[in-house]
């Protein structure tokens, strides 16, 4: 089996929860394997990267080749855009392997530890009312959601004064006292505070028993991460704008997280990611992906959770209307949980009446 081209699919702009661009690698036996591009992050750059990569010819089955040649034998290599393309057609090349051997992908790597995974989602994550974040919160428990991120932190850089701390106080015990007791409310910083105000509001944190912490500083300086890890009560998460287990590498060394969210889109793709998640098992490090993507991430997650034992949960964004149904068999959100897909490969196929709206991208060069 060859790879014969492979076409990008533009579904959206940027909206939590649906793809950028879909990713079909064809193959001469007629197996196409289906890859993402991550809305959030240049997603025209990569596909326009993934259309003129040299692929046809290639083995599909022949996934770590694949990835030491576009990676590793890369000089300018890293970096989200090329490490999201090489990425988006990792995924693919599961995809194809498990639909070519009629068998789930996580059944190809060790088998599965778990039959469902918990889901997280999102309530606020803007300068909204202590209230409306109540009750977004309440809205999102009512749907079955056990565990619930958003960020309290208004329009916060770098620090906040005291009023902007009551603020995002208020913020915090709205989602507590709406979502309950026993639900995880996992707050976010998105990286824009100094180590010192994260430690000064995780304080204020605390008496709500947040999960984790996510960002509470930027991520391009462990030692700063360290600092506050080391001073505060409530367990950090971070890793998300991380690439390849050569980046998480400092994070898991200094133990400055007790979570890391490596981005499927991101990281390097699925068996990067087992990697990575490897080598934060050795460390009592849990694995929580970062994932406000479309659906092939999602499923990407759910592989990566069956047979990751140090496997925590997996972000979600909630459905809405306007959401493309673009593929068949996807799993359905049940109790705050998906299932396990069963079906090979990744576990989905294209609707062909949903994909003839789009525009299908093919360069000239391949």
């Amino acid at each position: 089996m060859k790879i014969t081209h492979v076409e990008t699919v533009r579904i959206s702009e940027m909206r939590h929860g649906e793809l950028g661009y879909l990713i079909i690698v064809h193959t001469d036996l007629g197996i196409d394997g289906l890859g993402e591009v991550a809305a959030d992050c240049h997603p025209s750059a990569v596909a326009h990267c993934i259309r003129r990569m040299d692929l046809a010819g290639l083995d599909p089955m022949r996934i770590e080749a694949f990835w030491q040649k576009f990676h590793d034998g890369s000089f300018w290599r890293g970096g989200p855009i090329w490490t999201s393309a090489v990425s988006g057609v990792e995924q693919a090349l599961w995809d194809i392997k498990g639909k070519a051997l009629g068998a789930p992908v996580y059944e190809l790597v060790g088998g599965a530890v778990r039959d469902r995974i918990k889901l997280y989602t999102h309530t606020r994550m803007g300068n909204e009312s202590p209230e409306e974040f109540g009750q977004a919160a309440a809205e999102a428990v009512a749907e079955g959601f056990h565990a619930l991120k958003f960020d309290p932190l208004g329009t916060a850089n770098q620090r906040m004064d005291a009023s902007e701390m009551r603020l995002a106080e208020s913020r915090i015990r709205a989602t507590r006292e709406a979502a309950g007791e026993d639900i995880d409310i996992l707050i976010e910083g998105h990286g824009r505070l100094s180590p010192a105000m994260a430690i000064q509001m995780a304080q204020r944190m605390e008496p709500y028993e947040p999960f984790f912490f996510e960002e509470p500083v930027a991520p391009d300086n462990v030692a700063e991460l360290a600092r506050v890890s080391a001073s505060i009560n409530i367990p950090v998460a971070s890793g998300e704008r991380l690439y390849t287990r050569w980046m998480f590498r400092e994070l898991l060394e200094s133990q400055a997280v007790d979570y890391i969210q490596p981005d499927l889109c991101h990281c390097g793709g699925f068996a990067e990611a087992r990697k990575i998640a490897a080598m934060a098992e050795v460390y009592h490090i849990r694995v929580t992906p970062h994932n406000p993507n479309g659906p092939i991430s999602t499923l990407v997650g759910l592989h990566l959770g069956a047979c990751t034992p140090n496997f925590e949960m997996l972000e979600y964004g909630q459905d809405d209307e306007e959401k493309v149904r673009l593929l068949l068999h996807m799993p359905e959100v049940v109790d705050g949980h998906m299932a396990i897909p069963t079906r090979p490969g990744w576990g989905v196929e294209v609707s062909e009446d949903i994909l003839s709206r789009f525009r299908v991208e093919t360069d000239s060069a391949q």
